[in-house]
C-alpha cells in the first residue's frame, strides 16, 4: 500500500502534466539516505526533488493547509520504514516547516532583517573597496572593519532565526500532535 502523500503528489503532477513513472512512485518510499547508486529510478526522484516539493506545496496550500493530517501521514510512512525519513516524508514535512515560517511573523521579520544587514554588509565591504583604490586611507579600513561587523551580525542573525524557526516548528509538532493540547486550546471540541 502506498502513502497517502505519494497519491497526493501524483494527483498534482498528473494535474500539472508531469509524468511520474510507477518506479518511481516506489522509489519515493525508499530511506532518503540511501546511497545506492544503481536504482535509475530513485537517481531520477533525488533529481526531481524539487518539482516535487513545489508540487506538494501547491496541494499543501490548495487543501487548506492540513498540517495534522499531513503530520499523521508522515508519521505512519516513517513507522512502516524503521523509523527513517523517506523521500516523500522528507518533502513533506519541508512543506510543513515552509508553512509554519510563512506564517510566523518573527521568522518574516527576522529573515527580512537578516538579508537587509547581509546587503548592507556587503555594500560596506564594496565600498570600502572602491575607497582602498581611491586612496582613502583613513577611510577604507575603518568602511571595511565597520562591513565586516555587518557581516558578522549578519550571521548571527541567520543563526538566530534559525533557532527560533526550529523552535516554533517543534512547538508546532508537539501541539498538532498531541489532540488534548488542542481540546484545552479550544481549537477541537470534544
Amino acid at each position: 500500500m502506498t502513502s497517502p502523500l505519494i497519491e497526493i503528489l501524483k494527483d498534482e503532477l498528473t494535474v500539472q502534466r508531469v509524468f511520474l513513472s510507477s518506479d518511481e512512485e516506489r522509489a519515493l518510499d525508499r530511506i532518503a539516505e540511501d546511497t545506492d547508486g544503481g536504482d535509475l529510478a530513485f537517481e531520477r526522484v533525488k533529481a526531481r526533488r524539487y518539482l516535487f516539493y513545489a508540487a506538494l506545496r501547491d496541494r499543501f496550500v490548495f487543501d487548506g493547509r492540513p498540517i495534522r493530517q499531513w503530520l499523521e501521514w508522515i508519521a505512519a510512512a516513517e513507522s512502516t520504514a524503521g523509523e527513517k525519513p523517506t523521500i516523500i516524508t522528507v518533502l513533506a514535512t519541508r512543506v510543513i516547516e515552509w508553512s509554519i515560517r510563512a506564517s510566523d511573523r518573527m521568522s518574516m521579520i527576522l529573515g527580512f532583517a537578516t538579508g537587509l544587514v547581509r546587503w548592507f554588509a556587503m555594500f560596506l565591504l564594496a565600498l570600502g573597496g572602491w575607497a582602498w583604490t581611491r586612496d582613502f586611507a583613513p577611510a577604507w579600513w575603518v568602511i571595511c572593519v565597520l562591513g565586516l561587523c555587518f557581516w558578522f551580525g549578519a550571521r548571527f542573525l541567520k543563526r538566530f532565526t534559525a533557532n527560533h524557526v526550529s523552535g516554533v516548528v517543534a512547538a508546532t509538532r508537539d501541539r498538532y500532535a498531541d489532540p488534548s493540547s488542542l481540546v484545552s486550546a479550544g481549537t477541537l471540541r470534544s
